[in-house]
């Protein structure tokens, strides 16, 4: 394509709808993001998959068919926002129709999304049914060799204020917009059953002024509506539109039964791809174990940031791991080691562990005795803390006091033993890496009082 000053420039197509296509860009209805289609001269949309996507949708569940269908709900008022910018710069948009599908959802547009919810210009789909076709515009003509009856036809809509008053906003309200319309192909009683939609813009008259057609300001680009082929499929009709309108030339797709032609060394070729997909799902399956090691690996590492129930979560993982029991049913939890009991209380802070921290900790302690008719003394206390939690580099968490000055000399006559979370993180990973003992580092924690290192 060339300027009018001579130089050559790239004519943009895209195809919403079908893909695949030689030469030009295309991208499906349900596209994660729909890309700007007013950078585009020429939009080709296919109806018949936007259908089959509401169809399929019927048979999702009520609540996950809500979010699936705004997804494609916000792209198709997306699309008729793009496509009206295309018609306003005079590109042009061409269609290949299905029948209208409507598909229930919530409220939205009186309780359903439809395939032509996208329409930038107002028409109206009658569905009636024929064989006749009388073709007006011979441009068309390879096109409708492929289409032998139709099911519905088009129907001007030249009054639309919904649309007039778009049309209107994208020229700030200076024009008077009028909706035109050309046909392409008609049935035997002079209905269009294809069809091509436009607009003028033209002057607004003054107060006292008559209106002229002489006042016109600009003609948009033109929506074709075309009725779907019966003796192709869509994809090869929207590869008719490419070589006839631009001479974009699209390969043949391989007939049925081409397959069985084999050429020397293609079987072979074949079983080597069987292999290598067998080595790919063995190394995907390693990848898969791998990850999960990682992921557990990255869990631990919660210790030294997390608070609340993330924190006591990720404590638990680890005390298992070192061959504790768990009690959930007490207050954070119950820890247990061979005949040994201890409350536990879990506590994350910005700052450092404080007194109150303890003094709950001493009345789980004191309820769980009572309930279970024990003395105080014979069951263990011990304070697992995360202070500064979010002070980074950890070096840093050494100067400062882990645990109030109060809660230290607390810890000593109530026999609570203060852990930090950075404490337990360490002890662990010498424990996996063979250092020290489960059983050391348990032992510590029911015998130490007051703040405990777990290993040196």
């Amino acid at each position: 394509m060339k300027t009018e000053d001579g130089k050559k420039t790239e004519h943009r197509i895209i195809v919403v709808g079908s893909e695949g296509h030689h030469g030009v860009e295309s991208i499906s209805w349900d596209a994660g993001s729909m890309p700007n289609l007013a950078d585009y001269e020429s939009v080709i949309l296919s109806t018949s998959s936007l259908g089959e996507l509401l169809v399929q949708a019927r048979a999702i569940p009520e609540e996950q068919r809500r979010d699936h269908l705004t997804d494609i709900s916000n792209n198709l008022y997306f699309v008729m926002g793009r496509l009206l910018h295309v018609l306003n710069s005079k590109g042009n948009v061409y269609v290949v129709c299905s029948k209208p599908v409507r598909t229930p959802y919530g409220s939205y547009q009186f309780g359903a999304i439809r395939n032509y919810d996208w329409l930038p210009l107002p028409v109206s789909l009658i569905e009636e049914s024929g064989r006749t076709i009388e073709l007006r515009d011979k441009s068309y003509q390879h096109y409708f060799e492929f289409v032998d009856k139709w099911s519905f036809c088009f129907e001007e809509v030249t009054e639309n204020d919904k649309y007039v008053e778009l049309i209107s906003e994208l020229h700030g309200g200076k024009y008077l917009v009028i909706l035109d319309s050309r046909e392409i192909a008609l049935n035997r009683y002079g209905k269009s059953i294809a069809i091509s939609l436009e607009y003028d813009l033209y002057k607004k008259p003054r107060y006292g002024e008559k209106f002229a057609y002489k006042d016109r300001i600009n003609t948009s680009g033109s929506l074709i509506l075309l009725p779907p082929p019966t003796k192709i499929d869509v994809r090869e009709a929207i590869n008719i539109l490419l070589s006839e309108l631009w001479g974009i030339q699209q390969k043949t797709p391989p007939p049925e039964g081409v397959e069985s032609i084999l050429l020397p060394g293609e079987e072979a070729i074949k079983q080597d791809i069987e292999e290598v997909r067998k080595e790919v799902h063995s190394l995907e399956n390693t990848i898969a174990t791998l990850e999960v090691a990682l992921a557990k690996k990255a869990e631990i590492k919660q210790l030294v940031f997390e608070t609340g129930i993330p924190l006591e979560d990720v404590c638990k993982l680890v005390l298992r791991e070192l061959g504790c029991g768990i009690d959930d049913s007490v207050e954070d939890f119950l820890l247990t080691y061979q005949a040994q009991e201890a409350v536990v209380e879990v506590k994350g802070r910005e700052g450092t562990i404080e007194r109150k921290d303890g003094a709950q900790l001493a009345q789980n302690r004191r309820n769980y005795a009572i309930s279970r008719e024990k003395a105080t003394n014979k069951i263990k206390a011990v304070l697992l803390g995360n202070p500064y939690r979010l002070l980074f580099p950890l070096e840093e968490r050494d100067k400062k006091d882990s645990f109030a000055p109060h809660l230290v000399e607390d810890a000593q006559t109530e026999d609570t033993a203060l852990v930090t979370t950075m404490e337990l993180f360490n002890a662990y990973y010498a424990f996996v890496e063979g250092r020290v003992t489960a059983d050391k580092i348990i032992s510590r924690i029911f015998s130490s009082v007051g703040v405990t290192k777990l290993v040196e």
